[in-house]
């Protein structure tokens, strides 16, 4: 995840040392930082995150929010080349309505201030990409703060506009902060719930969440098929209904699936009928799709309320978590999500990948370095001597190994006479 900060500071110097007092080419030298800095962070790493570190850096560089309370550089032009980056087709249509509102209103702030408002309402319907969406939002919020017309200002105060801005960008970072040091890493008390397996033997087990994916599931399943390895697939109820092939498949195929709830929705504030209802319709969904009832249930993100749990174990589930993640969430390149493995891994692990989801959504995103990864993971594990087994078959060795600690234990109780 640190790796992220790399495309937001250089971009955020980029955004701050480089003005010229010449208006006409300053509006050439802010579009060139918005699309270069873009550019160069798709070079960097080819990641939504990246795009998105680099767009932060930008426009917090442009607008210098700390001393100038976002009243530094003007970052409309700026901001119609990140967009353009994103979509030159949008880049145009923003553009086209610009001059447009600037003829109508025959007055350049009113204008942006009004073309802005098109920024979310077109991303929602140009972007799938969870990072492009809040690329645009976050623009859209810089340009609202920026370009309040003098009007709105005696009833909206710049200063309270100012806060808001900071406080979404606060909850923003400790967002990331959490995802990347609690969630994808486990979360929570983690009583009576199985995070890894005996450390007794070289044993681990692959899971892949938020699947079936109708591009990445069917690679990975060839990688495993080829590599001689089973995995344990936590699905999601909505993509198994929507991809029931592919959910046989991965049951044809010797691997074990999972519950990952229905539609993916974080189950802490969930009320007790809600949280009823997105475990057995994921639950249903799973058993229409591939004709077997899953007894295994990974909660989304290793987040989880106290009533799920009481509820998961009135059900006889047993709840998997994780010791190990890839990271691949993030889209990280191919060998820092080997790298992740690597270093984590010990016998007994339970590693999480993904086969499908975004940053937000459990649809979408881009797991080419998943598949780029997965056959060096096992290709390296192997050579260390690790053997691999699917969850449900961890859990036997774990009761089996609990069952000869406790004979030994019981041998040393009553010694033979």
């Amino acid at each position: 995840m640190y790796i992220f900060w790399i495309p937001c500071i250089l971009s955020f110097l980029l955004a701050s040392l480089f003005f010229t007092e010449n208006k006409s080419a300053s509006c050439f030298v802010d579009f060139a930082k918005g699309y270069l800095a873009l550019r160069l962070a798709g070079i960097f790493s080819h990641s939504g995150l990246s795009y998105l570190f680099a767009t932060a850096g930008l426009l917090l560089g442009q607008s210098r929010p700390i001393f100038r309370g976002f009243k530094g550089g003007s970052a409309e032009v700026l901001s119609l080349g990140i967009l353009t980056f994103m979509s030159p087709i949008l880049g145009i249509i923003l553009l086209f309505f610009f001059l447009l509102l600037k003829f109508l209103f025959r007055d350049y702030e009113d204008a942006v201030f009004a073309t802005s408002f098109l920024i979310p309402i077109l991303a929602l319907k140009f972007f799938k990409s969870d990072a492009y969406i809040l690329m645009s939002f976050f623009t859209f919020g810089v340009l609202i703060v920026q370009f309040l017309p003098p009007a709105l200002e005696k009833y909206i105060k710049p200063r309270f506009l100012t806060r808001v801005a900071f406080a979404f960008l606060l909850f923003f970072a400790c967002a990331l902060f959490f995802f990347n040091k609690y969630v994808y890493k486990g979360f929570g008390v983690q009583k009576d719930l199985i995070r890894h397996g005996p450390g007794h033997f070289k044993y681990v087990a692959i899971t892949f969440d938020d699947g079936p994916d109708p591009l990445y599931t069917p690679q990975i399943l060839d990688i495993l098929k080829e590599k001689d390895v089973r995995a344990t697939f936590f699905l999601i109820g909505k993509n198994a209904q929507q991809y029931p092939e592919i959910a046989k498949r991965i049951t044809k195929e010797g691997h074990t699936i999972g519950n990952h709830t229905y539609s993916h929705k974080s189950l802490i504030p969930l009320s007790a009928a809600a949280t009823r209802k997105e475990i057995k319709r994921g639950e249903e969904a799973i058993f229409k799709a591939t004709g077997i009832r899953p007894t295994l249930f990974r909660p989304p993100r290793g987040v989880y309320s106290t009533y799920a749990l009481k509820f998961l174990r009135q059900e006889r589930y047993t709840v998997v978590l994780w010791d190990v993640s890839a990271m691949d969430w993030a889209e990280l390149p191919p060998q820092s999500i080997v790298s992740n493995v690597l270093r984590h891994v010990r016998p007994g692990s339970i590693i999480l990948f993904h086969d499908s989801g975004d940053i937000v959504s459990f649809k979408g995103g881009d797991r080419t370095n998943t598949v780029k990864a997965l056959p060096l993971v096992i290709d390296e594990l192997k050579a260390q001597g690790y053997d691999f087994v699917t969850v449900d078959e961890m859990i036997f060795l774990s009761e089996l190994m609990r069952t000869e600690d406790n004979g030994e234990d019981s041998d040393s109780q009553n010694p033979a006479h």
